[in-house]
Order: structure tokens, then sequence, then C-alpha cells
């Protein structure tokens, strides 16, 4: 049985992440960390993560990137792997998560779904292949959402961007858009309504035709579901950081 620490235990993944969990033997959350400690999930929720008493196997996280420090100091303290499934990080949060490598196994990446990755790896070689065509990223997400662009849509930049020699860059689209448009600008339009759970939309544009990709997350789950997959991924794993690539691979082997 895989022992998890969650953070983030009483958001909206968190919640969703614990529901999963009760469903499946093979996993199960000794402790959970919160800004409110709640005793309403079936394990106990601390509201500092050094206050963790229980012992685990493996740490993944819900919240946000205001705890990222505290998580690091806790993970290495511990040798814990650890699943980053947070958004909206700085260079300078990045730069911290990368210096891990020596320490203790993780992985970080901006969507655990396992047909956004596969989409991710579709984009470089579209991009790579169709030179002239322009490209349009549209991401939609719930009301609530607060970063912007989402982790998801600069996966999918990065993904093109290395399929065109990393000449491209980010243009952020509006309503009163009206410039001329660069050769290598990937605009980036994003939509905040409703309990839209995320949609993505990949376009590339040439001359009398147009190739889409679209990915739609009907539910929440499928994020928790792709967190786990890779939280059982890292156990006995040699420090260093590993892509959801990996798991999807080893998935299918």
């Amino acid at each position: 049985m895989l022992r998890i620490i969650l953070i983030g235990a009483t958001g909206a993944m968190g919640k969703t992440l614990a529901g999963l969990v009760k469903e499946d033997e093979s996993y199960k959350i000794v402790a959970g960390v919160a800004e409110k400690a709640e005793n309403c999930c079936g394990f106990p929720i601390y509201d500092k993560i050094g206050d963790i008493k229980e012992e685990g196997d493996v740490i993944i996280d819900f919240s946000s990137r205001k705890l990222l420090d505290d998580i690091i100091g806790f993970a290495k303290e511990k040798s814990y792997p650890l699943v980053f499934a947070t958004t909206g990080y700085t260079d300078e949060d990045l730069a911290k998560i990368n210096g891990l490598c020596e320490n203790i196994a993780y992985i970080q990446e901006g969507n655990y779904s396992l047909g956004i990755n596969v989409m991710v790896d579709l984009a470089e070689t579209l991009a790579r292949a169709l030179k002239d065509f322009d490209i349009e990223i549209i991401e939609s997400h719930h009301n609530k959402k607060k970063d912007n662009p989402s982790g998801t849509a600069n996966m999918i930049f990065d993904s093109v961007n290395k399929g065109r020699d990393g000449k491209l860059f980010k243009k952020m689209r509006n309503f009163s858009h009206d410039d001329s448009r660069d050769g290598n600008e990937v605009g980036i339009s994003s939509v905040r309504a409703g309990t839209i759970v995320g949609e993505h939309r990949l376009i590339l544009a040439g001359l009398d035709e147009t190739i889409e990709i679209k990915h739609q997350a009907a539910s929440k789950k499928i994020f928790a579901n792709g967190a786990l997959k890779a939280a059982s991924f890292l156990i006995g794993k040699k420090p260093g950081r590993y892509a959801f690539s990996e798991v999807i691979r080893g998935e299918n082997d």
C-alpha cells in the first residue's frame, strides 16, 4: 500500500484525489496539509507541513506556490519522492524545484492528464512538420482559476517551440488585438468562465488548410488519477527529475 502525504488536502483537487484513494486499496492518505486544518477527510490534516507526525512514502502537492519552500524542505528532510501538481510557478520557483535533482526523485508537470501529455507530444511533431503554419493556443477554465495562461497552455507552447527550434514567442490575445502577425508568434487566448474543468485547443493554420487538436476534461478525476500514477512510478527511483511521459510509457509497456 502506497502511503501518501497530500498537500492541499481540502482543495478541489485534494478532495478529488482523496475520493479516488477511498476506492483503491493500493493507496492510503496518511496525512494532509491545508490552510485551515479540518477533521473531515478520514485522515489527520495539519495547517503546517512541519507538524506532520505520520510516516509516508510519497508527497503529492495540489496546493499553491506559496507553500513551495516548506514542501521542498520537508521532502528533502524525509527523502520523500514528490509529485508537484500545482501550477502558476514563477521562473524562480522552477529553479528551486530543479535544484532537487540531487536530493529526491520528483515529477513536475503542468498537467497530469494522459490525453494532454500525448497531445503535447503531437504538438511538437506538427509544429516541426508544418513550419509555415501559424499557431494559436486557446485554453478555457473555471472562473476561480488564478494563473493565466494555464500551466497546460505553457506546456503546449514549449512543445511547439521545441518543434520550431526555439524561435517562437508567446503573445497573449485580447479582443482589441489588431496588430500585424509576426511569423514566430504563438497567440494564447485564455477563457475563465463558469465551472469549465479544462479545455485546450491547438490550432495550426496554413494556406487553405487548418489542423486542430482539442482536449476536453470532463472531470478533475483525470488529473488526480494521473498524479497517483506518477506517485507510484517514483517509488524506488534514484534522485532526479522524471517526466510524466515516462509514466505513460511505463503504463503501456
